[in-house]
């Protein structure tokens, strides 16, 4: 992990956090079952969900209490892996998961706020960290001064310009109990995202901005976990880049755009599934 600013001994955890192959398969099954797609984007962020939901007081969650951590998904079309996420910390039930992507379901293929749980409903890019921004500030000023405000980003969508308005109102405001973190898999829907607009070094980007950046393996639980507690003790907004592979955990969808639109068949579920279990077809 990488740091423009000090960092003090690694904290240790103690909550016992899900096997990231468990939510990998989980999200197998949806989009399997579902015939839905999404697949390269859900991957990416499991270990990413996983450190912050870790990093949440889940029973608050669950109880919609007004103090409680909060949790934007603004890359909306990872619904699959947010959901899959949610159900191996306790938020959703096997039942709830086994609706996913049908017709009349909660659980639609973008996250929903429709969904106990879910804070914001997003998938039109750009749209979630704003919202973000606006609860922190209302948290602050209600005085929940130990919550933490999540909001996931993926590193296509930080190209909307409206990311950029809403960090400069975050820095202004000194919101260092909000986290963006971005998805930084470097592949948006139709190519890589640097054949879009070209943003690295990301870092610089955040810190000319008035982050403090932290730069960390995106399928490193621990290390994804470190970079929030360091920032929950620091007293400047920060943002945690995780460098992800879209796709992560099936080689065949690992790195390829089209993998954003394609649906599981039988074929292409078995081989994914062997893939997670170490027996390659």
């Amino acid at each position: 992990m990488t740091s423009n600013t000090a960092s003090p001994a690694a904290p240790v955890h103690k909550r016992e956090l899900p096997d990231p192959i468990a939510v990998r398969r989980t999200i197998l099954e949806m989009l399997y079952r579902s015939r839905a797609s999404h697949l390269g984007s859900s991957m990416s962020l499991v270990e990413i969900l996983i450190a912050i939901y870790g990093a949440c007081d889940i029973d608050a969650i669950r109880a919609h209490l007004p103090g409680r951590d909060r949790v934007f998904v603004s890359k909306g079309h990872g619904a699959a892996a947010t959901y899959a996420t949610m159900h191996h910390f306790g938020l959703l039930s096997e039942d709830d998961l086994a609706t996913y992507h049908q017709d009349g379901s909660l659980l639609a293929g973008h996250v929903s706020h429709a969904v106990p749980g879910v804070e914001h409903s997003t998938g039109a890019l750009g749209h979630g960290l704003p919202v973000a921004v606006g609860a922190a500030i209302g948290m602050a000023s209600s005085g929940y001064d130990d919550a933490l405000v999540f909001c996931v980003l993926g590193d296509g969508e930080i190209q909307e310009g409206s990311v950029w308005e809403a960090l400069m109102l975050a820095s202004h405001r000194r919101l260092r109990r909000l986290i963006p973190v971005v998805d930084n898999n470097h592949v948006s829907s139709i190519t890589e995202t640097a054949k879009v607009i070209d943003m690295a070094p990301l870092s610089n980007r955040f810190g000319g901005f008035g982050f403090a950046v932290h730069e960390v393996d995106g399928h490193d639980t621990a290390a994804i976990s470190d970079a929030i507690e360091i920032i929950r003790h620091q007293d400047k907004q920060s943002v945690i880049i995780a460098n992800t592979v879209k796709g992560k955990g099936v080689p065949f969808a690992e790195g390829q755009p089209v993998w954003h639109y394609r649906s599981l068949d039988d074929k292409s579920y078995a081989t994914a599934m062997a893939a997670l279990s170490g027996n390659p077809l």
